[in-house]
């Protein structure tokens, strides 16, 4: 049974809350049964204090919110792989598929909201955008980047609503970014007659 809550600042006992614990309370709920299920209330009831200790900690929805989106892309980067533009940009392009993957309903709140777009996300972005650029001959309206963001964002939400026996895989968005590089390739390396 949960503490008793008391409207004001938090009590003693919940002077083990922190804003680190209701992210990690907060996180798995957002995951699992999407943004609605992220509420004051709920993260109270399942930590033992009260709403407004939750908001002592965290501050606004809007910022549990944004702290959310920046735990569930927390380190997406890491150390880029590849050699060419090509694979360092299938690599970006697979790390943040995989992470998407595992966080489709952070996705729906950045899209929902796009003031919720996190530093790393930001850093992603750049990332491809270099890439991009450099596939794309300095494409200064950045349609291979939108082209492909926009194709992981759908290849996650279909990959997340897809019946479990008929799930697509990481394979089949590699398999569909694999074809869209070597045309770029492809047409890098023609020439005009």
């Amino acid at each position: 049974m949960a503490a008793k809550k008391t409207p004001g600042r938090p009590s003693k006992g919940a002077g083990a809350l922190s804003r680190k614990r209701i992210i990690a309370a907060a996180a798995p709920l957002l995951q699992q049964k999407g943004l609605e299920a992220v509420s004051f209330r709920r993260l109270a009831d399942n930590l033992g204090v009260s709403a407004m200790a939750i908001k002592y900690h965290i501050g606004s929805q809007q910022e549990l919110l944004s702290a959310l989106v920046e735990h569930s892309f927390k380190d997406t980067l890491g150390t880029i792989k590849g050699e060419s533009p090509a694979e360092r940009l299938r690599h970006v392009l697979s790390m943040y598929c995989i992470r998407a993957l595992e966080n489709p309903n952070a996705i729906r709140c950045i899209l929902n909201d796009a003031s919720l777009m996190s530093l790393e996300i930001i850093e992603i972005t750049e990332e491809i955008r270099k890439y991009t650029r450099l596939l794309n001959d300095d494409d200064p309206d950045d349609v291979l980047l939108n082209l492909l963001v926009d194709y992981t964002h759908g290849f996650v939400f279909s990959a997340v609503a897809a019946a479990p026996n008929t799930c697509l895989t990481q394979e089949d968005y590699l398999r569909s970014i694999d074809w869209t590089l070597s045309l770029c390739k492809d047409q890098k390396n023609s020439t005009p007659s």
